[in-house]
This record gives structure tokens, C-alpha cells and sequence, in this order.
């Protein structure tokens, strides 16, 4: 991590590709996305774009970081990092299944 220190008594800042890959384990277009919607305030520093570490841990323990790209209910939010829901049990089961018969089809198919 780059940390870069300022005289400022505000704290340390971090770098887009920082705040996105180690802080909030997101693409950089999503940094942008919270930047636009006002979620996470941006300090500029002539062409350079930084933020304020502890605003960055802020919005990864925010529990109403809006889903505005799922296509879901307009009511939905998620909590803490921002990633998407991990699929039901039952689901990722009927998925591997379906995807290993097919795959089995094709080989059938294939050696005879």
C-alpha cells in the first residue's frame, strides 16, 4: 500500500486502484460509481484523485451502500464490501448438475 502522508490533519489517503482492490474489493468503476453518487468524498491534489482512508473504511461498513446494479426491488441494499450476494445452496447444486450433464452428453456424443 502507498499511504501518502500530508501535513493535513485529516489522515492518510489512498490512490482509486487502492481503495478499490484492497479496501473495498471492487472494480474502479465502482469507486467512481460511489464518488458519483456522493457515497465517498474525492480530494483532488492537482491531477491526482485520493481519498481519505478513513472515508473509504467508512463506506465498507455502511450497511446501505445502494445495489443499484443489480436490476433488483429499488429497496435493496447491501452490507459491508461491496460484491454481489452469493447464489442459494440449491441453486449453485441444480447449476453444477446441469452443467455436468451437458458436459457428459457432449463426451457421449463425441465417442461414439
Amino acid at each position: 500500500m502507498h499511504d501518502i502522508q500530508t501535513s493535513d490533519p485529516l489522515g492518510p489517503f489512498i490512490t482509486r486502484l487502492e481503495a478499490a482492490r484492497i479496501y473495498l474489493r471492487c472494480h474502479v468503476a465502482t469507486v467512481d460509481r460511489y464518488v458519483a453518487e456522493g457515497l465517498l468524498p474525492k480530494h483532488k491534489f492537482g491531477r491526482k484523485t485520493l481519498f481519505l482512508l478513513t472515508d473509504v473504511l467508512k463506506l465498507v461498513i455502511r450497511a446501505d451502500v445502494p445495489d443499484t446494479g443489480s436490476g433488483g426491488p429499488s429497496g435493496s441494499t447491501r452490507r459491508g464490501r461491496a460484491c454481489s450476494r452469493p447464489l442459494p445452496v440449491a441453486l449453485e447444486t441444480l447449476i453444477f448438475y446441469v452443467i455436468a450433464v451437458v458436459l457428459l452428453i457432449r463426451f457421449i456424443m463425441l465417442h461414439h
